[in-house]
């Protein structure tokens, strides 16, 4: 069933950046050969790209020491109860998962509507159904993971949602990104501007795409426990839930490495949120994260720097030039 019907006309003020034409001078041809590379893999077949980019996992795991360094850190200080060799397992999941779901991006930005319904599900409609029909607005309370635009598409594919964009440096890119993820009706807002666009939007009847799970520092922030320690923990959901007047339904696509298949999955929406308690709130979204997490931790996007905050002040436990005393170091009581 396909239920995009928008409440109202377009809100003000989506992002979604003019084509300009410097985007075609030599300081773009790089990546203009890297999408080409993107879209002539999407017509390779499946089994051949999922090798190709499990391959490509492998070699950014055994390569890219920076990074795969904060992804063993985090899952270290994560998942305490695993010994080093199930947390490697993990580690390189989320390296192979990350390749394969990159050579997905030319399918999922430049493939048909049909060709998308082949490769993406949505499941647990019925945790949603009542809140549409009843006209209440939507949040869907997501991570960054492997899956994010698979499961911006699976859901646009059927209803109507916005999401709120952060710029990155290249505007080409940032015109791509942008383009790729409002092609099937879905709205963009620029996360520097103002809220009310998007509070107008997801009240009208787009589902809102959330995904607070940031460092943005101390003074953005509310330290609440993540998989049992305390971290630097964005408060403002709570905040939208109240004006929007929303209901928040946690939301995840899950890839499946056997088939090349996506299944995006809603979940029950949370029950007595918000509570009015901004440090308590915090603490409830973030168990709600930690589930969606759990069932399928390795395509979780380790490679943030998830606990850099610290609430006593100290370095991060990654390694950062600029950071005097940062470093690896053992996992803290909660």
């Amino acid at each position: 069933m396909n239920d995009k019907k928008p409440g109202a006309r377009l809100p003000p003020s989506p992002y979604l950046p003019p084509f300009s034409r410097h985007f075609l001078g030599p300081r773009y041809w790089g990546l203009w050969i890297g999408l080409g590379f993107l879209w002539l893999l999407s017509y390779l077949p499946g089994s051949l790209r999922r090798r190709l980019g499990a391959w490509v996992g492998d070699q950014a795991f055994r390569r890219n020491h920076k990074r795969r360094a904060i992804v063993e850190t985090n899952l270290a200080w994560c998942f305490p109860e695993k010994n080093e060799a199930e947390r490697r397992e993990l580690a390189v999941g989320f390296f192979r998962n990350m390749g394969r779901c990159m050579f997905d991006y030319g399918a999922l930005w430049w493939g048909s509507q049909r060709r998308l319904k082949g490769m993406l599900d949505l499941e647990g409609e019925e945790h949603l159904r009542p809140h549409l029909e009843a006209g209440r607005p939507v949040i869907l309370l997501t991570c960054h993971h492997v899956t994010l635009d698979a499961a911006g598409l699976a859901y646009n594919l059927r209803h109507p949602a916005a999401s709120i964009f952060k710029e990155g440096r290249n505007d080409l890119l940032n015109w791509f990104i942008a383009r790729g993820r409002s092609r099937l009706g879905g709205l963009n807002f620029e996360r520097e501007e103002s809220m009310r666009p998007v509070v107008k939007a997801t009240r009208s009847g787009y589902a809102l795409f959330y995904l607070p799970d940031e460092d943005l520092g101390p003074d953005r922030s509310v330290f609440a426990p993540f998989f049992g320690i305390p971290a630097a923990t964005i408060p403002t959901l709570s905040r939208l839930t109240k004006l929007c007047r929303a209901a928040v339904v946690p939301f995840m696509a899950y890839y499946h490495p056997e088939t090349g298949h996506y299944t995006a999955r809603l979940l029950p929406a949370l029950e007595g949120y918000p509570s009015g308690d901004e440090v308590a709130d915090a603490a409830h979204m973030n168990r709600a994260i930690e589930e969606i997490i759990r069932l399928a931790p390795e395509q979780y996007m380790w490679s943030l720097r998830i606990f850099q905050t610290r609430p006593d002040g100290s370095p991060p436990p990654y390694e950062m030039a600029s950071w005097p005393g940062s470093g690896h170091r053992e996992r803290p009581e909660g």
